[in-house]
């Protein structure tokens, strides 16, 4: 059973939703994934995916912390682990570390807040965070990648000798090269390197002069490449000894294989656990950038979008600084059906799609961009007809094409089904398209299905207001304008404003008037009727405006105590971290006056080096944990001090990823109080760019 067809998903647009995720997605198999997003068969498990979603943008929302779910795919090396007699190198283990220390902290992470966030620990419920695997690849394998001399005493014995040799090996080169030197053999460019063996660049007319094993000759031909006789014998045993250290190297990695094959099961564990967060955490990011919540989920059928808006609609009128007029919509058993009207381009087919497309996310376990107080319902299917849907390749009509669409609709429909249909029965004569649309329409009340109509036909709006579980709606008009407002109106149905928009347009009266004759005096009454009727709801929608924003205002002073008791607690935090910051800045002081101190009396400097060493080490791990935060804070300092003294009461202000322009109120430190409308906010200065005038 598919939940809506290939063709319906197109032309919502949902394929454009998981694009946007997979661009959220740090790895290339949860973008991968992004790619395969469709709708949850199971509605238990759909259920705990919108809660894990919402858990994770609840934090991302409030800037808490969350493990930076930054990793290299380590499938391949988990893989490889897991065949017997494999053989990971350097770098896979230091890749495998790294995943494994990510890992550990999630599920740490996770676990830690189990109470908090219950449907993400579900996620790593059954792992627990392996020191072993971590501990493990330390002991053998250094931070750069190379293996530790500490990894066995053979390692070590041939390193120490190859360090002894590579330094005679030196002290005879550079003795000998200074000899010629002096004697004006060489070329400026004086020592070069072939096959691992250090040469000297000897002009060409001098090579008789200098004893050795000749490697190679310049371009030109001025230039002769030897390796000094005096370092050749020693050059061979470094080159041995480091056909011994390889050996010996391969045998620990051989060994360290070996002991963490056991762990191959678990790191597939990881890597999944990491590729299904790094998934979470893409569609957490687009739903707070589409500023998308989860509704009430009803368990009986009902669908109530309150401030609703489509999602890719909402991001290009942002980019292109316009506002997304909301939608809002209420259907459940009693009025399970709406037909709306009203004129063309005021905003039909964009509502059948808004609401389409939120129904197909939330089913596919996606965030939807609407108010926190709407309430939605699981569907089995979503039925879609929106657009021409002629085919050519099977040679039918407009109509024949929505009349095949309409008999698919009426085969499938039941209680849990969502239809959506756009200029219902369009595409024939209007008299018999109107009388079959009546008929259609009937049948979809009959079987309860839940559904979202548009037409034009006055036959089908009055039909509309006789049916029990039908309401009538129509996209509102600026009769004096005639502009669309781009706002639904449920209860009536609407004008679709003909001879209206035509006179404004410049089109001849007298045609229009011949044109009104020709057309059924009831009908042209019953267009005025329902204009009259959204312009007096206007004026009324006005009214409550004005009221509910005494109402909110009457709420605004304790709103605002709190934001000031919040920037006080804000700056008492602060002045806490500077002085730990300077009690920490002391201790350091104090270590480095003790070790200068030890340099200056230990005759044994050595062990001096060793401790200053560490604690160098272990600063510069500490500061670069800190590295990012401080980049970021220094950002928005530096912006706080060049943006600051350009702001002043009355500015136009916007906060970022936003295209909601404010009014500055009033300025203090660094916080902002801000009108919008009827909304008043605080901010702070660094969340704040300038609109110009």
């Amino acid at each position: 059973m598919h939940f809506t067809d290939p063709e319906s998903l197109d032309l919502l647009e949902f394929p454009k939703i998981k694009k946007y995720i997979a661009g959220f997605c740090f790895s290339d198999a949860a973008s991968s994934r992004a790619g395969q997003i469709q709708a949850y068969t199971s509605h238990e498990e759909l259920l705990a995916e919108l809660h894990r979603v919402y858990e994770l943008k609840s934090i991302i929302s409030s800037d808490a912390y969350f493990p930076d779910i930054q990793y290299a795919d380590f499938k391949k090396e988990a893989a490889m682990l897991s065949l017997e007699g494999s053989m990971l190198t350097e770098e896979q283990f230091l890749v495998v570390r790294s995943a494994t220390e990510l890992a550990n902290t999630l599920v740490r992470f996770l676990k830690n807040r189990k109470a908090q966030f219950p449907h993400l620990f579900g996620l790593s419920a059954h792992l627990e965070d392996n020191k072993e695997i971590i501990e493990e690849i330390d002991r053998i394998v250094d931070f750069d990648a190379t293996i530790k001399n500490s990894a066995s005493r053979e390692l070590q014995k041939i390193r120490k000798e190859l360090s002894e040799k590579r330094r005679e090996s030196d002290a005879k080169f550079y003795r000998y090269l200074a000899e010629l030197r002096k004697q004006g053999y060489l070329r400026e460019s004086e020592e070069s390197f072939f096959n691992g063996r250090r040469t000297l660049a000897v002009l060409v007319e001098h090579k008789a002069e200098v004893s050795g094993f000749v490697h190679s000759k310049s371009e030109t031909g001025k230039t002769i490449f030897i390796e000094p006789g005096a370092t050749i014998s020693i050059n061979n045993d470094i080159a041995e000894l480091e056909i011994d250290e390889r050996r010996e190297i391969n045998r620990i990695l051989r060994e360290l294989s070996d002991t963490l094959r056991p762990h191959a099961p678990l790191l597939k564990q990881f890597m999944e656990l990491l590729v299904e967060v790094d998934l979470l955490k893409a569609k957490a990011l687009f739903a707070h950038q589409i500023n998308a919540t989860l509704p009430v989920i009803s368990a009986t059928q009902e669908l109530r979008l309150d401030k609703a808006f489509h999602p890719i609609l909402y991001l290009q009128n942002k980019e292109h600084k316009k506002v997304t007029v909301p939608l809002t919509i209420n259907l459940d058993k009693e009025r399970h059906l709406m037909v709306i009207s009203g004129p063309n381009a005021g905003g039909k087919s964009i509502t059948l799609k808004t609401v389409g497309l939120l129904q197909t996310m939330l089913q596919s376990g996606l965030l939807v961009s609407v108010a926190e107080s709407s309430v939605m319902s699981f569907f089995d299917h979503v039925l879609v007809d929106i657009g021409d849907t002629q085919s050519i390749e099977h040679e039918l009509s407009t109509y024949s094409a929505r009349l095949k669409n309409m008999k698919h609709t009426l085969e499938t429909v039941n209680d849990k089904t969502l239809v959506l249909m756009d200029e219902f029965g369009s595409g024939t004569d209007p008299e018999l398209g109107g009388a079959m649309a009546e008929v259609v329409l009937e049948e979809l009340v009959d079987s309860k299905t839940f559904g979202i109509i548009t037409t034009h036909y006055s036959n089908v709006k009055l039909l509309a207001n006789k049916l029990k579980g039908v309401v009538n709606g129509s996209m509102l008009f600026d009769v004096e304008t005639l502009e669309p407002k781009y706002i639904l109106s449920v209860g009536e149905p609407g004008s679709s404003y003909t001879f209206e928009v035509a006179e404004r347009v410049g089109f001849p009266k007298a045609l229009i008037e011949r044109a009104k004759k020709k057309i059924n005096v009831d009908k042209i009454d019953l267009n005025k009727l329902l204009a009259e009727v959204q312009q007096q709801k206007s004026k009324l929608n006005e009214a409550i405006e004005r009221t509910e924003h005494q109402e909110f205002m009457k709420k605004i002073s304790k709103e605002k105590y709190d934001t000031l008791f919040n920037n006080w607690r804000d700056k008492t935090e602060r002045e806490r971290e500077r002085k730990i910051e300077l009690a920490r800045l002391a201790e350091y002081g104090q270590k480095y006056l003790r070790l200068m101190e030890d340099w200056n009396k230990n005759e044994d400097r050595k062990f001096v080096i060793k401790r200053f060493i560490d604690g160098i080490t272990a600063e510069t791990k500490k500061r670069r944990e800190l590295a990012k935060q401080n980049k970021l804070d220094a950002f928005a300092e530096k912006k706080v001090a060049r943006l600051k003294p350009l702001l002043k009461e009355g500015s136009k202000v916007k906060i970022l990823n936003s295209s909601e322009v404010g009014i500055v109120e009033s300025i203090k430190d660094e916080k902002v109080n801000i009108t919008f409308g009827i909304l008043k906010m605080t901010v702070n200065i660094h969340n704040l760019e300038l609109v110009k005038e």
